[in-house]
């Protein structure tokens, strides 16, 4: 008896935490609580993983691993809704705290998070996953350490894809956000740019298979299937 009423106070107190945490900063993806959407977030998910799960369906996807998952909503969507094992990487705690609180109040099976940043060293130890998930992540890289490192990040990560990566990043015609007057000038064609970056790579086969709006500006990101 007594034990159940404790597990019931820390549950609450979980909850009650978890709320406070959405309500102190502005949340990316949409959060969930009891299966309700409780927070929609600044960027619109619902479109993309819609993506991201004909993918995972048409190719029989057991293993999903997400860089820079920020709440954790496509790693909570694959376990969920496709029974993949799936794993997320995110370097920002509070994100992270997110999404290791809704894994354990939606009790959501199997699926994981970590504390980690993307880094040639990181990739080292990385096991290989049938789906590699990312996105919106590389023109931050770009911003920071430059194309020629972020060259070397998707050269690293290669062999840890064992079927496909879905991927999408910043283009210079955002012109909206400070990072994008530090990424390479991608001309009028950025989607274009990206594939063929992509292939410098070392990918060959890259598939255009969607668009989204970009965060916070009404430009089309490309949203790439790359084969390994």
């Amino acid at each position: 008896m007594y034990r159940k009423l404790l597990q019931k106070i820390s549950r609450l107190a979980q909850e009650l935490y978890y709320r406070t945490l959405i309500r102190s900063f502005s949340v990316y993806q949409p959060v969930y609580l009891h299966g309700k959407l409780i927070k929609v977030g600044d960027r619109g998910c619902l479109d993309r993983w819609q993506i991201i799960r004909r993918e995972i369906e048409a190719r029989d996807v057991k293993s999903v691993v997400d860089l820079g998952c920020a709440e954790g909503f496509y790693v909570i969507q694959a376990a969920k809704e496709c029974g993949c094992l799936s794993f997320g990487i995110e370097a920002n705690t509070r994100r992270l705290s997110v999404a290791q609180i809704q894994l354990a109040l939606e009790k959501t099976m199997p699926a994981g998070f970590m504390l980690g940043s993307i880094s040639e060293e990181f990739l080292d130890r990385l096991p290989q996953f049938d789906l590699v998930i990312f996105m919106s992540v590389l023109h931050h890289m770009m911003y920071s350490h430059g194309a020629d490192y972020c060259r070397r990040i998707l050269q690293k990560l290669r062999p840890k894809i064992g079927k496909a990566m879905i991927f999408e990043m910043g283009q210079s015609d955002e012109t909206f956000h400070k990072w994008a007057k530090q990424l390479p000038d991608m001309g009028a064609e950025p989607h274009e740019w990206i594939k063929q970056f992509l292939q410098s790579c070392g990918f060959s086969r890259i598939t255009k298979i969607g668009e989204s709006t970009s965060y916070r500006s009404n430009r089309k990101r490309a949203i790439f299937l790359v084969e390994p």
